[in-house]
């Protein structure tokens, strides 16, 4: 499964770079998806419920700017891209964490 996952993701992100191609000359639009993801992630404290997930799309994020920075384009979208789809693991994973939690918690609360 983490395999096809992986495929998957690689699959993803060739297709998305491919559109994108020549469409701006800039990575902002990438770069702020993968913002509003981690956002989302931290409105859902993925950092505490999904740690290893937030940690590296936030590192990603990172990793994103300073190539943008540097003026490597295809490679921040890249990155950034990465970055939006780990943030979103980590909001699934978090929600499905407190869900659970909270659904022990009734349980024990009984």
């Amino acid at each position: 499964m983490l395999r096809f996952s992986n495929a998957l993701l690689l699959i993803l992100i060739t297709v998305v770079s491919f559109m994108t191609v020549g469409c701006d000359t800039t990575s902002e639009r990438e770069l702020r998806r993968a913002e509003n993801a981690l956002d989302d992630a931290t409105e859902v404290s993925a950092d505490a419920y999904a740690t290893d997930d937030f940690v590296a799309a936030e590192e990603l994020f990172q990793e994103a700017i300073a190539l943008s920075e540097d003026g490597r384009i295809q490679e921040s979208r890249t990155a950034a891209i990465k970055s939006k789809l780990r943030a979103e693991d980590a909001t699934r994973k978090a929600k499905e964490r407190l869900k659970a939690l909270n659904a022990e918690h009734e349980k024990l609360g009984r």
